[in-house]
């Protein structure tokens, strides 16, 4: 599977009113990066109160993660099943920007349309436009495109909230649309907070 493109969150501007001030003190991202760990298949950001879960047992965190030099954004974790069996192939990446540097972005929904339209740019199909759905407890927009690559079909989902002064992102590559949400539903969890 062709990799998950990141380099594009960093260029979305929407034009949307300014972004409201969050009401406690937001961590520095290099912070937020630090507070992620991974234990065998399990990574935990206590900042979001987000665990990861990987399954089956022999797909693995990769490398990757890191904090842009502008300290703005991270990728913060990146894991994949290479499978011999495409059906069970998957990649999945967390992503945080702060909101304090995105001052347009004012809905979760602004932010994946922004996000999709450039998708589509490179040669992505929508096969899903911004939808509700909520994943352990937390709200979030997703959106599904399509890529064709050696041949075959391939899906990308992403998901996104506004979560403790950021944006938080969750993208999934996998054969079908259903297993971007398979994934996504069983593999995400959250300590029980409220979205921003």
């Amino acid at each position: 599977m062709r990799s998950i493109s990141f380099t594009v969150l960093s260029f979305i501007l929407v034009a949307a009113a300014t972004a409201a001030e969050a009401q406690t003190p937001v961590k520095d991202i290099s912070a937020v990066y630090a507070e992620g760990k991974i234990t065998a298949n399990e990574y935990r950001n206590d900042y979001f109160g987000l665990t990861l879960t990987l399954s089956p047992v022999n797909a693995q965190f990769t490398q990757g993660g890191f904090v842009s030099p502008e300290g703005k954004r991270a990728h913060l974790v990146n894991a994949q099943l290479n499978s011999s069996n495409w059906d069970e192939k998957y990649e999945i990446a967390i992503l945080a920007d702060a909101l304090s540097a995105n001052p347009l972005v004012r809905l979760p929904e602004q932010y994946v349309r922004s996000v999709r339209h450039q998708f589509e740019r490179e040669g992505m199909t929508t096969i899903q436009e911004e939808t509700p759905i909520e994943i352990s407890g937390v709200k979030f927009v997703q959106a599904t495109m399509k890529v064709m690559e050696e041949g075959r079909n391939h899906y990308q989902g992403m998901y996104t909230t506004f979560l403790n002064g950021y944006i938080l992102s969750i993208q999934i590559q996998a054969s079908t649309p259903e297993r971007l949400n398979q994934i996504v539903l069983s593999m995400v969890k959250f300590k029980p907070q409220s979205s921003q």
